[in-house]
């Protein structure tokens, strides 16, 4: 976009804002109207326009209807929060574009009346006005995010190794490892192990910025599997993950704190005056936000983390005039130590404390691992969200994201080399103080590069979200990790790109009955007992799930069913979109997720079943999970309970909206086309063909009465 149309699209949203938005108003509340005449007098406005309305077109006029009503409310829906919500602008336009473009080809193949063009000019007007809002947003957000949003993205920091980590890595690279070695190790905590002791744990936090939510459902899955850990470190943004966590607040608590948390709040700009001059500008942001707003919220309290007596703690600063980082232990650690962990340079200031200036290690390192191995712990787990691909990206800010992961990933790979050096001097029956077996050391990290702080900021992706996916991704590695460890090389923290080629929400909730094996009556019974998913759905290769059907995409979810418990994480779910049936005519929808309640293994079995049956069940027949609860790891398990969730109208529009690719630009939006033909069009294959077969059936019923 040019610079003077951005400057009068923003002129624009200024000066006539209310008025756009009451426009916009007006065009949801019509789209709705007329899509729902159309679905229930389609033969009607077929003959005001001098169309077919036999039985064919008026079945698939009723369908456009459908969409039409589904469209219109998706506009009203973004209308509460457009900022929250700028693809449902995008789609309702691109709706209003192809509207505009098939009724004047309608008009122009003497298929409709010529009347019909004033539909399509209420449709190029309507869609002017709304692509023309949504450029205003996008031309708004993008202000916004150089102003605000990197700020968080100052979370997702990056580490370096520890000051006796450093001092190793000095040794090393002069040639006399071994008595270096030997000197940082006799400087630290000397601990006596007996070889017949239970391992000593540390859990490393590592940065991440706002995203660390993530690592709250790694946690949980963490004491789920009943690991307990003698000490705990964080750097960055683990530092918020470790507060909340020695505040005395369980997993679970801190997962409900993130789930509740305005994400914005961790935004709080500098006074004005101060941006009068910003080559003298300290940092675009300050920490007011965090301090009033998001610590009081996520329940951090540093009276509480220096009571802690169930674990040890450590918090990683940088002392900026030493260039040095220092691993503070919780007992000694205040406010202003905890903000300082977090104060990213160039986003936020440093922290002046006792003529000592403090800020964010991320330029050292991300993760302590040396710390740990100090203080003992023969076992350490490292809860890594920092990217790692071999893809590189244009842009200041991707390029600004990728200098954080080269810091984070190197200082971690220099330590995890001091850790496999000690492991050979150990197994070669070498004393070295503290340690009387190797060092094994578990890295649990996402598949794929999370989104960054800009996205969370903006609500493309939640808290909720990213809860869930740790919790998976913590049991997907705990399902197959062993005593061994991983091995310490740089593959280690290696992940997959691109991210996703397609996700979107959905929460589906209804009655569900204990003791019963079939859903309608479950439906019935369990009117008391309503069973709620809330879902984030990830299709990952869209040729492999459009190409294939039994190519699951991913599912991350928690669960709420009061028989069992009202939070209950999902370790394992799949979705399946359109598989075949042994009838061409009927297709299916199924949805698996295995939880855990009371120590007993639960997986939910949902299906929707999609047949064109007589009457219309297009909506019914989408909207509809037949649920099957069975006890177990899978649907081979006993069938415990049964009932139907349902898709409501409001939250088919909240699935809508949540639509995203990672790709973005044209490639994410044709990820999206694809998917939209890829419904749309089996619908179309399963429940248009039988109009004009009913139609024929009709008429030869007609002929042999006449």
């Amino acid at each position: 976009m040019s610079p003077a149309a951005s400057r009068w699209l923003e002129r624009q949203a200024r000066v006539r804002g209310r008025p756009w938005r009451w426009a916009l108003a007006a065009i949801g509340w019509i789209t709705v109207a007329t899509g729902a005449a159309q679905m229930f007098l389609p033969g009607l406005e077929l003959r005001l326009l001098h169309a077919d309305a036999s039985a064919a077109p008026a079945h698939f006029f009723r369908i456009v209807g459908m969409f039409m009503v589904l469209f219109g409310g998706l506009l009203l829906h973004g209308l509460h929060e457009p900022r929250a919500n700028p693809a449902a602008f995008l789609w309702t336009g691109l709706q209003k574009v192809g509207a505009c473009g098939m009724v004047a080809a309608g008009v122009a193949r003497d298929l409709l009346s010529p009347l019909a063009l004033g539909v399509a000019a209420v449709d190029a007007l309507s869609a002017v006005l709304v692509l023309g809002f949504y450029a205003s947003l996008r031309q708004r957000e993008q202000i916004i995010t150089v102003l605000r949003p990197q700020t968080e993205v100052a979370a997702p920091e990056a580490t370096s190794p520890s000051v006796s980590a450093l001092r190793v890595a000095d040794a090393t690279r002069n040639g006399v490892p071994s008595r270096r070695l030997q000197r940082t190790f006799d400087e630290g905590i000397a601990i006596q192990v007996s070889p017949a002791e239970a391992p000593r744990r540390s859990l490393v936090l590592a940065g991440g910025g706002m995203r660390v939510a993530w690592q709250a459902g790694v946690l949980r899955a963490l004491t789920d599997a009943r690991l307990s850990f003698t000490h705990a470190d964080g750097t960055s943004g683990g530092i918020i993950t470790l507060a909340m966590w020695l505040s005395g607040q369980s997993p679970a608590e801190m997962c409900e704190r993130w789930r509740t948390l305005d994400v914005k709040d961790f935004v709080s700009l500098m006074p004005l005056d101060e941006y009068a001059r910003p080559w003298k500008l300290t940092a675009p942001g300050d920490a007011d936000g965090i301090v009033q707003r998001v610590f009081p919220h996520l329940g951090v309290d540093v009276d509480a983390i220096r009571a802690n007596r169930e674990r040890s703690g450590t918090f990683n600063v940088c002392d900026f005039a030493r260039k040095t980082n220092e691993a503070i232990p919780h007992t000694d650690v205040d406010l202003d130590l905890l903000v300082a962990g977090i104060s990213l340079p160039l986003f936020m200031p440093p922290v002046v404390k006792d003529s000592h200036l403090y800020l964010d290690s991320v330029w050292i390192q991300d993760a302590n691992v040396m710390e740990a191995v100090h203080r003992g712990a023969d076992e350490v787990w490292i809860v890594w969200c920092i990217g790692n691909t071999s893809t590189y990206a244009d842009g200041f800010f991707r390029q600004y994201v990728h200098m954080i992961e080269l810091s984070a990933n190197g200082a971690l790979f220099a330590q995890l080399e001091q850790v496999r050096e000690l492991n050979a001097r150990i197994l070669a029956g070498e004393h070295v103080p503290g340690h009387v077996r190797p060092i094994t050391v578990h890295l649990i990290r996402p598949e794929h590069p999370l989104p960054l702080d800009p996205d969370f900021y903006a609500g493309h992706v939640t808290a909720s979200t990213l809860i869930d996916q740790g919790y998976s991704d913590a049991c997907r590695y705990l399902a197959v990790a062993d005593g061994q460890g991983l091995p310490l090389t740089p593959e280690i923290t290696q992940m997959t790109e691109p991210a996703y080629d397609l996700t979107f929400r959905e929460t589906m909730a209804g009655p569900l009955a204990m003791g019963t094996t079939d859903p309608e009556a479950g439906a019935h019974d369990g009117r008391s007992t309503p069973f709620t998913m809330h879902c984030t759905i990830t299709i990952d290769d869209m040729e492999a799930f459009i190409r294939d059907p039994d190519h699951a995409a991913r599912l991350v979810a928690h669960v709420q069913y009061k028989p069992l418990g009202m939070d209950l994480p999902v370790r394992e779910g799949s979705f399946n979109l359109f598989r075949s049936t042994d009838d061409p005519r009927t297709k299916i929808m199924t949805y698996g997720l295995r939880f855990q309640a009371n120590g007993q293994d639960y997986y939910l079995d949902g299906t929707k079943t999609l047949r064109d049956d007589p009457g219309p069940d297009l909506w019914r027949d989408t909207t509809r999970l037949y649920s099957y609860l069975h006890a177990g790891v899978d649907a081979r398990g006993p069938v415990v309970g049964a009932g139907v969730l349902v898709l409501g109208m409001r939250e088919l529009l909240h699935l809508v909206a949540s639509m995203r690719s990672s790709r973005g630009g044209v490639e994410g939006a044709g990820m999206m086309a694809r998917f939209g033909h890829l419904f749309l069009g089996a619908l179309w294959d399963l429940y248009a063909p039988e109009a004009p077969v009913r139609e024929r059936a009709e008429e030869a019923t007609h002929g042999h009465e006449g």
